[in-house]
């Protein structure tokens, strides 16, 4: 069964990667659905000099253009400031967009940050948070519990900003949270890393960073309106797809890393919407999904991860899909005997900031 898509997801998939000539209601259509799914800037990228674009269209374009560009030189500023505090001692791995941004990845022109994450061995996760609060980075202002969480449980810091600036800075010490279904020892993946020239950070290898961008999407995500996940799992495949050996290591890596399930849907999806060129055999080597959950994920998926109709709000379906893949990401990421207790006190921590508000905060919540 192959995934559904509609004709004008179809139309908008296919204008990330080449020009598209279409009348104008259908690209104001294509406009939202790209807004909708941040997007716009690789449309805006793709299309840039298509000489049938309409003029309305091309302003709308324009502006993502401009937009993203702006986008880009806060990522690259960013990234000059954080440069000055590698000094060689242990590895800093700049993963996902930062990634792409440095590696000068094809896909990755139009494509919008809002963090830069950053990956470095756990036992020198301090020393680099340290170094970047003296340098001026702030840690987000959470309560104990959600501090705790962030330490103990999940594969990350609290997000840290420069104050005036816009991006984030995530510190990661692994690609999965310790307490996920999937947790596997980091450290291979530092053994593996690449050294970028001219520069104090490393980046994963191509097949690391093709099954990081499969867990993020399908093991660490809930899905919604995700789609753009599934554009860089397409651009990471077709970049490195050219490399000599390159399925037989993906392939190897995914069992190497207990990763191979994500990697499934990760191509999978791919392919059925991106039309991504897989390996003959490829997803045949994988230990899928059971046929229920295929089924499953192949109905739910679509609905949680495309964006509907932009002049309604979310039809039932459409929701009860989120709802259940937000469910698989809480289960994915702590056993029951975790989530339930961390759930219920979450939802009590809100019931009661709800009741213990002053009503001057009460006044400046409401529209």
């Amino acid at each position: 069964m192959k995934p559904p898509l509609s004709r004008e997801l179809q139309l908008l998939l296919r204008a990330l990667s080449a020009p598209l000539d279409t009348d104008i209601t259908t690209w104001e259509r294509l406009l939202r659905l790209a807004r909708m799914t941040a997007l716009h800037g690789r449309l805006a990228a793709a299309n840039r000099d298509n000489p049938t674009l309409p003029a309305p269209v091309r302003r709308h374009l324009l502006s993502a253009e401009r937009v993203c560009a702006f986008n880009n030189q806060m990522l690259r500023a960013e990234l000059t400031e954080l440069a000055a505090l590698c000094d060689g001692s242990f590895p800093v791995l700049v993963v996902k967009g930062g990634a792409y941004a440095l590696q000068g990845q094809r896909f990755a022109r139009g494509r919008f940050v809002s963090d830069v994450d950053l990956l470095v061995p756990r036992d020198h996760l301090r020393a680099m948070e340290q170094g970047l609060r003296a340098a001026g980075w702030v840690p987000a202002q959470l309560d104990p519990y959600d501090e705790r969480y962030y330490r103990d449980w999940s594969h990350e810091t609290p997000p840290m900003r420069f104050p005036g600036r816009f991006l984030e800075v995530d510190l990661h010490h692994a690609i999965t949270p310790v307490t996920g279904s999937l947790c596997f020892d980091p450290a291979q993946l530092f053994d593996a890393s690449v050294l970028l020239a001219d520069s104090p950070f490393r980046v994963l290898s191509a097949e690391d960073q093709v099954l990081h961008a499969c867990v993020h999407c399908f093991q660490d995500g809930d899905l919604a309106l995700r789609v753009r996940e599934v554009v860089d799992i397409d651009g990471l495949v077709r970049a490195a797809a050219t490399q000599d050996g390159f399925w037989k290591r993906l392939l190897e890596r995914a069992g190497q890393l207990g990763l191979q399930l994500p990697l499934w849907y990760g191509l999978h999806f791919a392919h059925a919407w991106m039309e991504t060129p897989l390996a003959p055999g490829a997803l045949d080597a994988l230990p899928g999904p059971s046929t229920l959950s295929r089924s499953l994920m192949d109905r739910l998926v679509p609905l949680a991860m495309l964006p509907h109709d932009p002049d309604h709000p979310p039809p039932a379906p459409v929701r009860v899909a989120r709802l259940a893949m937000l469910a698989r990401y809480h289960l994915q990421r702590m056993p029951p005997s975790m989530l339930v207790p961390h759930l219920a006190r979450k939802a009590a921590l809100r019931l009661r900031g709800r009741f213990t508000r002053t009503p001057a905060q009460k006044t400046e919540s409401q529209p």
